[in-house]
């Protein structure tokens, strides 16, 4: 009986911590792409404030305007890819986690299987 109990309660485990996981990759994902509106407002805000501060000065076009606006651009695509990569990091190593776990939980549940028969 004790077995049995033993076995049910490694599958619940396993159960358990597939939801956990799942529920992680959600919340990183979540947290990825709020992170990506941030960068993108930001940029934004730096955008407005050297149109503001290019025309207070007088200065309605040219190289030098394009070029602040053409590096904030750069710098936000730089941003986004990186926060991206370490998402997708993040992502990875929950998943390897959780197959750590449901591993060792598939090995606890094989330990237990001669004592059953």
């Amino acid at each position: 009986m004790a077995e049995v109990l033993m076995v049910i309660g490694t599958i619940q485990s396993m159960s358990a911590q597939k939801k956990r996981a799942k529920d992680q990759q959600q919340q990183q994902q979540l947290q990825s792409r709020r992170s990506q509106r941030q960068a993108i407002r930001e940029a934004q805000i730096r955008r407005a404030q050297s149109q503001v501060q290019a025309g207070a000065m007088g200065v309605t076009g040219g190289s030098g305007l394009a070029g602040g606006q053409a590096s904030l651009s750069s710098q936000l695509g730089g941003n986004l890819g990186f926060a991206g990569q370490m998402s997708g990091l993040s992502q990875e190593i929950s998943m390897q986690q959780s197959k750590a776990q449901q591993g060792q939980a598939i090995a606890s549940l094989g330990s237990n299987m001669p004592s059953m028969f």
